[in-house]
């Protein structure tokens, strides 16, 4: 069995207190092989919000894939943001996590959304790069096992890519994905719980699944919670994990089985 914990919209500088002791202790009950943090780690990019998010990481026991999401630029410096967005995120973390990871049952690929300023008024927004998804798949294509790319804006979600959701190359690169094989694409931002499949070539489905805000306050209308991925002989499954009623304390609140 391979087990893959999905952390997403951690924000810490708005985390909820007693949160963050709680998912670490969760997540060393369930032992995961590795844990995906699909971005926004931080809540404005802050040195500080990014030593609490190191610290987070250093406490888990298993390899970290991480995918920066538009919160883990400077947020507050222009110039930092067009300059040089991701030189917090690589001296701060780049020595605790990692942008890919195989084990000999899965691989997991991080996948770029996030830009640290846009020629448009919500440079919030995800921009996929088609000829980066196309590297991601080239890199998996011998791999025989689950496949995983991680995100931090959505390439499916619920309703299209509208809104919040609309990201730029989303539509592309979710095509790329499904026509190579690809098992899993997780992603955040949406602070949404959803899995919707794809059908690949082969007549399997692809699955792209979002994930909730795991520590912050901006639930927006759901619990703070995480994802579990069991992968089994019996095939794929996903359980929610969730902080319920303002406990400090994640249980599983929802299973549902991902045939792939």
């Amino acid at each position: 069995m391979t087990r893959l914990a999905q952390i997403s919209d951690l924000h810490f500088g708005a985390e909820s207190p007693g949160l963050p002791d709680a998912l670490l202790e969760c997540l060393s009950a369930l032992k995961p092989d590795a844990v995906i943090a699909s971005g926004d780690f931080t809540q404005y990019g802050r040195r500080r919000e990014f030593d609490a998010a190191r610290d987070f990481f250093s406490a888990i026991d298993a390899p970290v894939i991480a995918a920066p999401g538009n919160h883990d630029t400077p947020y507050l410096n222009l110039a930092a943001r067009v300059a040089s967005p991701w030189a917090r995120f690589e001296k701060r973390l780049g020595q605790g996590v990692t942008p890919s990871w195989r084990s000999g049952k899965a691989a997991v690929e991080s996948f770029l959304t996030a830009r640290g300023l846009q020629a448009q008024l919500d440079w919030s927004l995800g921009r996929a790069n088609p000829k980066h998804a196309a590297k991601i798949a080239q890199s998996l294509s011998d791999f025989n096992g689950l496949k995983v790319v991680a995100a931090h804006h959505p390439l499916v979600a619920p309703g299209g890519l509208t809104g919040r959701a609309k990201t730029h190359g989303g539509r592309e690169a979710a095509e790329i994905f499904v026509q190579c094989g690809v098992d899993l694409v997780v992603t955040g931002h949406l602070h949404q719980v959803f899995a919707l499949p794809q059908r690949r070539p082969d007549g399997k489905a692809c699955w792209f699944v979002g994930a909730g805000t795991a520590l912050s306050h901006r639930t927006r209308g759901e619990p703070p919670s995480f994802n579990l991925f069991d992968n089994t002989l019996e095939g794929l499954s996903l359980t929610v994990y969730a902080a319920q009623d303002g406990e400090n304390r994640f249980t599983p609140i929802k299973t549902q089985a991902l045939h792939v």
